[in-house]
């Protein structure tokens, strides 16, 4: 189950563009069926989230939250278990919640694609639930690798 939370108007995606990249990280990784909230937001929003869960008053580009234990992974650190749920917490293993604004700030400055971009950040944060981390150069190269791999195994070019 992946439930999706579209709360912007910036970038032009579909539920069925986030579930299919989200369904592609769960297979690159032998991960079973996906159990997951997928929450597309605006800068002020996970702003917001990022300072209450995680103590970092600034927007950034992914969260995630893992409901099936103790402490929810971050994009950029640690925090407590009781993330924002789109949806029934008994229903899904986590949530992921990605910032569009940001997206396309981004992809701008890039030169690339806004829905790339905003994709990426999905798998990105996915991945997080699924054990990945990026607190090292050497684990963040690996994850960027990852997530554009899974990208183009999903029909979407990576902007990185």
């Amino acid at each position: 189950m992946i439930a999706v939370s579209n709360r912007q108007r910036r970038v032009s995606v579909t539920a069925a563009d986030v579930r299919s990249v989200v369904e592609a990280t769960y297979r690159s990784e032998d991960a079973g069926e996906p159990r997951l909230s997928v929450a597309l937001v605006n800068d002020r929003t996970i702003r917001e989230l990022n300072d209450e869960f995680l103590g970092h008053d600034y927007a950034t580009d992914a969260l995630a939250f893992s409901f099936e234990d103790e402490a929810h992974t971050g994009a950029r650190g640690q925090g407590d278990a009781s993330g924002p749920a789109a949806v029934d917490a008994d229903d899904v293993a986590g949530e992921v919640v990605v910032s569009a604004e940001t997206a396309v700030r981004e992809a701008t400055a890039r030169g690339t694609d806004p829905r790339h971009e905003l994709l990426l950040y999905i798998v990105h944060g996915t991945l997080h639930l699924l054990g990945w981390d990026d607190d090292t150069p050497t684990r963040r190269t690996a994850m960027n690798r990852r997530a554009a791999a899974i990208l183009r195994g999903a029909g979407v070019v990576s902007g990185r």
